[in-house]
């Protein structure tokens, strides 16, 4: 039998003399060894040790923490995919998950190992009553975690929140995602049995997960950084500067958000309730006995036939520009809004507070509050806000303003008990509340649900004037074209409504403010419709451009010409919505330290080179020179 050979190839010297001892150990007759090395490869053998070292180093979080690493995941990532948070988008979400995951995990590595156990128990435990509370709230109410839903329960007494859980909570949850979060501790008490480890290849891609996630949610931690430590009530105009799809992704965030802004919304109820009773009115001459004020919603003036548009949506009220057997109607025709939003647009309009001025919307004082100071009977009948919060629209934010009811009776002495789906019944309202043949000097404040989306709601069936085929736009298809319809219906309605007001007042001596708190967004040239916080030509004018006129009855013209002679000379200057304020104390004979005549609009000493400062960051005029 003849020699057996074996002949070896390394690319390791110490590799290559392994072998061989291993092979004469076998008893080999003849053994060849070749070893190929050089420092690049030994080089390469040791960088891959050490990088496996530092990736083994830098997860450690994770891999000695597989179980509450793997629960917490989930309870997020339930959370991320069945709870619709406002534009958050679930993929960026689930993406930025990771990073904070970690950090988490890294803290609880640097609690005391004796108490570590506990402490992932009790941190576990309280991100999951958050998230079990936050995914009961959406699918009950619809809404995630937010401040007026935490404010809510805390002022609901014991009886009222066991009545609560007793009507919301019933089997049929168990047919929603809730099931999963019900289900996710038996999941986990099965990964603690069965102590999982996880491969080096899942912690290597872990980490590159992880640190993408940590890039990429930078940008979101500054503006959650913001948003929790910021004081001041120039909340979205700052939002503008953070480019984030993310946000309050996670009911903690969520949460940690309503604390927060339940503490600084108390803060400013207070601040304002001081602002109001220090008021002070020097004189009045109540010389316009009845002031109307109607405020609008979401009206782009673009699409009123009052303005040149191609449909017939103002009807009445060209008809009552066109004809002044019973009065007059003044239109204006360059007058923009001075936010988009309808809460920031009440405090610019119903304060004398603008960006021009130092300090905060509530360090000036209120209209309303002004007129009661001055004697006059102040009316609020309003289609979204109303003190009785269940029947309203109402918003956390307008609850420190419109729907205060500590300051309530400081600002109105009249107002609807309830909203309504149709604005035309806030005259009964009026009606109903008020006595109309009293002499007592009157501002009343008519606030319309307007054309706040869904617009197919905003009119009843008999003013469904226009349809989709009326719209010769080939770039819209046929739901699109049927929202713009609805819209020009809505519009339509409104000119109904306001033409009811109008003749509630026509023989008094009264005069009659029409201006929408913004405008909107409705396939203005594109396919956008609704709002945004973009700064270009393009979305700013639909947004920001509202109709605006004042109407004189018969009887007004005749005692105050002087007065309707300026309003005719004004109809053509730059009007902001914020110097409202300063036009209706100059209606009223209202004399005040804060009142400033080049700032009313039909002061001979207007400004008309004053800035218009829209969300106190942008020209509108320099932008709409900007448009092709």
């Amino acid at each position: 039998m003849g020699k057996r050979a074996k002949i070896v190839v390394a690319f390791d010297r110490k590799k290559a003399s392994e072998s061989r001892l291993r092979l004469e150990k076998e008893n080999k007759n003849f053994v060849l060894c070749f070893a190929f090395y050089s420092p690049c490869t030994t080089f390469a053998h040791g960088m891959g040790r050490r990088i496996r070292q530092v990736i083994d180093w830098v997860m450690t979080p994770v891999s000695k923490n597989p179980v509450f690493y793997i629960a917490v995941i989930l309870l997020f990532s339930i959370s991320i995919i069945f709870v619709i948070y406002g534009r958050c988008s679930r993929m960026r979400a689930g993406l930025e998950m990771f990073a904070d995951v970690y950090v988490l995990c890294l803290l609880m590595m640097l609690v005391p190992r004796k108490w570590r156990t506990p402490a992932k128990g009790v941190v576990f435990a309280l991100l999951y009553i958050i998230g079990v509370t936050d995914m009961v709230c959406f699918q009950v109410m619809g809404t995630a975690l937010l401040p007026n839903v935490v404010q809510t329960w805390m002022q609901t007494n014991m009886q009222e929140a066991t009545e609560a859980v007793g009507f919301y909570l019933s089997p049929r949850l168990l047919a929603t995602p809730l099931s999963l979060l019900l289900l996710l501790p038996f999941a986990i008490h099965y990964l603690r049995k069965k102590k999982p480890t996880l491969p080096q290849s899942l912690v290597t891609l872990l980490l590159v997960i992880t640190l993408a996630s940590a890039v990429y949610g930078i940008t979101n931690k500054r503006y959650l950084l913001h948003v929790y430590s910021r004081v001041s009530d120039d909340d979205m105009k700052e939002f503008v500067d953070f480019d984030t799809m993310t946000r309050e992704y996670l009911p903690v965030y969520r949460l940690a958000l309503s604390f927060k802004e339940i503490h600084r919304f108390s803060k400013m109820r207070k601040h304002l309730a001081r602002n109001v009773r220090a008021t002070r009115v020097e004189a009045c001459s109540f010389r316009s006995p009845v002031i109307v004020l109607i405020i609008g919603e979401s009206y782009n003036r673009h699409h009123a036939s009052l303005y040149g548009y191609d449909k017939s949506t103002t009807p009445l009220q060209q008809q009552r520009m066109e004809n002044g057997e019973n009065g007059r109607l003044f239109r204006f025709d360059d007058v923009i809004a001075s936010y988009n939003l309808t809460f920031k647009s009440f405090q610019n309009m119903l304060t004398l507070y603008d960006y021009d001025e130092k300090g905060l919307w509530y360090d000036y004082p209120v209209v309303p509050a002004i007129f009661k100071k001055a004697g006059y009977e102040v009316d609020f009948f309003s289609n979204q806000f109303t003190l009785d919060k269940k029947s309203a629209f109402s918003d956390f934010t307008e609850d420190v303003f419109m729907n205060n009811d500590k300051l309530n009776p400081y600002l109105f002495d009249k107002r609807n008990a309830e909203s309504h789906p149709y604005d035309m019944d806030l005259i009964d309202d009026y009606l109903n509340s008020c006595d109309t043949t009293a002499t007592t000097p009157r501002l009343v404040i008519f606030h319309f649900m307007g054309l706040h989306a869904d617009y197919q709601q905003r009119y009843t069936d008999d003013y469904a004037i226009f349809d989709a085929d009326d719209y010769d736009r080939p770039d819209l298809d046929e739901e699109q074209k049927q929202i713009l319809a609805s819209y020009d219906n809505a519009i339509r309605y409104n000119d109904a409504v306001v033409d009811a007001i109008v003749r509630t007042f026509e023989q008094k001596d009264a005069i009659v403010i029409y201006v929408p708190d913004h405008g909107e967004l409705v396939y203005d040239g594109g396919q956008e419709y609704g709002r945004n916080l973009q700064l270009t030509s393009q979305v700013v004018i639909p947004q920001y451009d509202i109709p605006f006129w004042i109407y004189c009855t018969r009887r007004y013209m005749d005692n105050h010409p002087d007065l309707c002679r300026q309003i005719e000379q004004s109809v053509h200057r730059p009007f902001m919505t914020d110097d409202l304020p300063h036009l209706l104390l100059d209606l009223a004979g209202i004399s005040c330290k804060e009142y400033q005549p080049g700032r009313n609009l039909i002061d001979d000493h207007f400004d008309t080179s004053r800035k218009r400062w829209i969300r106190g960051e942008a020209d509108y005029d320099e932008l709409i020179k900007k448009t092709p």
